[in-house]
């Protein structure tokens, strides 16, 4: 059993312990996708190789789709796909997911899965830091003729996605900030204040 989960329903709490216990939040120097460094790294990948911890983020994406109105589910690739497939799982609703290059052999699609012109779709993708893999993501859906408003993140790294999503005209919910899972990794000696007040600082986030 994985410390500090329960049998009842998961709450942020939880989903910090659990994160940090599986590993998935590294404090250090890291190098991230937009070629930013970063002084943590958050690693959600490897929830598919912890069970319990991936039910565990699956309540949290649910409790925010719950709460929007859409036809399917929409995985980025590759991160969001694992997310995307315990979601369609446990919601019981379609999942659709672009590919990162459209087939150069059978039918050639650019988007893997099953849906009709003028549905609606909502795209999960594990976290945000400057949007841009979810707008990638966004593109070929809408060219498939999918409408999409809304983007599900387990994690937001507060680093500008919300607001450059926003821009475009998405709206991007999240079930936790970087700077909440923090005071709650330091409310339950996960990490040291000093080491939380490094990130924060080096992020440009309040304390």
């Amino acid at each position: 059993m994985i410390k500090g989960m329960s049998d009842t329903m998961p709450d942020l709490e939880t989903l910090a312990l659990t994160l940090y216990d599986i590993g998935a939040v590294k404090l250090g120097k890291f190098k991230l996708h937009s070629g930013r460094t970063s002084p943590i790294y958050l690693d959600l990948r490897l929830l598919v190789s912890y069970p319990q911890a991936l039910r565990v983020a699956t309540a949290m994406y649910r409790n925010v789709l719950q709460t929007l109105t859409f036809d399917v589910l929409a995985a980025t690739p590759l991160a969001g796909l694992p997310i995307g497939t315990a979601l369609c799982l446990d919601m019981d609703v379609p999942l659709v997911y672009p590919r990162k290059t459209a087939k150069s052999y059978g039918t050639g699609k650019s988007i893997e899965g099953v849906w009709e012109v003028g549905q609606t779709a909502v795209v999960v993708d594990d976290l945000v830091t400057s949007g841009d893999s979810i707008v990638q993501a966004i593109t070929p859906l809408k060219a498939a003729g999918l409408q999409v408003s809304d983007a599900v993140v387990l994690v937001d790294r507060q680093q500008g996605g919300v607001e450059s999503l926003r821009d475009l005209g998405y709206t991007l919910h999240t079930v936790i900030k970087l700077d909440h899972l923090l005071l709650l990794l330091q409310e339950n000696g996960r990490v040291t204040q000093k080491q939380r007040a490094k990130v924060l600082k080096q992020l440009e986030l309040s304390s």
